[in-house]
């Protein structure tokens, strides 16, 4: 119960969504599903190298005009133990994503929740942006289509 008390929600977009290669990584942690969920405020996700999905931070360049997207996704309640595990598997020791808190809203329940998503480190994320296509290569939702595909690595030079 204690850690039930201590779980953190974690909003979910990509990879780690129910039938997703890395979901099974959250299913065998115990995290209960707490809901289908859409970001209350509209951000910019985009399917980088090796077709893995970034969220980013909601500043863009200033030539972007896009609004973004409602970024559709899933909601679990992650104890502190998962957490690590999740922390690793999403690279934030390297700086390839970073946790930060996300305004999420519960599908069918319509209420606003408090949650911690992986978005893309701040570090690369407008360059990331640009890479992927900018605004024309935003989406609202990552699909098994999206994960299927194949995109070249992501290169400075």
């Amino acid at each position: 119960m204690e850690e039930a008390a201590a779980a953190t929600m974690v909003f979910v977009y990509g990879t780690l969504k129910r039938g997703f290669p890395n979901h099974p990584l959250l299913a065998a942690s115990g995290s209960p599903f707490a809901g289908a969920a859409s970001t209350a405020a509209p951000a910019s996700l985009v399917v980088g190298p090796y077709s893995v999905p970034f969220l980013l931070p909601c500043r863009r360049p200033r030539s972007s005009s896009s609004a973004g997207h409602l970024i559709s996704g899933e909601l679990y309640a992650v104890s502190p133990r998962a957490l690590v595990d999740l922390d690793a598997l999403e690279g934030i020791h390297l700086g390839v994503y970073e946790r930060r808190r996300v305004t999420v809203i519960v599908e069918g329940e319509e209420v606003e929740v408090e949650a911690e998503a992986y978005l893309a480190h701040k570090s690369y994320a407008e360059a990331l942006w640009l890479h992927c296509g900018g605004e024309a290569a935003e989406i609202g939702e990552y699909t098994m289509d999206h994960a299927a595909r194949k995109r070249k690595p992501y290169t400075t030079s």
